[in-house]
């Protein structure tokens, strides 16, 4: 029989594979050390369930995100709009997991990704002077990301590069 976890997102138990122990983890520190909204975060919901992509009319593809943190107020016409897209790996962090967490974000559009494993998580923002993807080597708290993300891109990528 294989273990269970309880995921508080999902109000379920859920077999405990795994990434899914990476990413239980994961939610717990964002939770209870980091300051994200219970509320606010979407697990394991394909792309084509996110409010903001339901009825967008465009062709989306039938994958699913990990963990998902919205907010509101960082786009016009949306309520709550992705902030963060989290790809969750029980293996060694790689360019693959990296360039998953791009694909999905080409839809979601959040100003942040981060990939993690149980030894390390990147926190990635799109830098469009440099036109690359820049990462620090720790997930900020809910309400660094929050405030960064009201700011312009290029304010965002200027500050969090001479911060970090």
């Amino acid at each position: 029989m294989v273990s269970k976890v309880f995921c508080p997102i999902r109000c379920e138990w859920v077999s405990a594979l795994p990434e899914e122990k990476v990413r239980q983890r994961l939610l717990a520190y964002m939770i209870q050390k980091l300051g994200y909204p219970k509320g606010y975060l979407i697990v394991e919901k394909g792309l084509n369930q996110l409010p903001h992509l339901a009825n967008s009319g465009i062709a989306i593809p039938e994958r699913r995100t990990d963990i998902v943190c919205v907010t509101s107020g960082i786009h016009p016409d949306y309520e709550l709009h992705p902030l963060l897209v989290v790809e969750c790996k029980s293996v060694k962090l790689s360019d693959k997991a990296f360039r998953q967490a791009v694909g999905y974000n080409r839809y979601l559009d959040a100003p942040f990704i981060a990939i993690a494993n149980d030894h390390e998580i990147r926190t990635g923002w799109y830098d469009q002077a440099g036109r690359e993807y820049q990462f620090v080597s720790f997930l900020p708290e809910y309400q660094e990301l929050a405030s960064r993300a009201l700011s312009t891109p290029r304010e965002r990528s200027r500050r969090l590069a001479q911060e970090y």
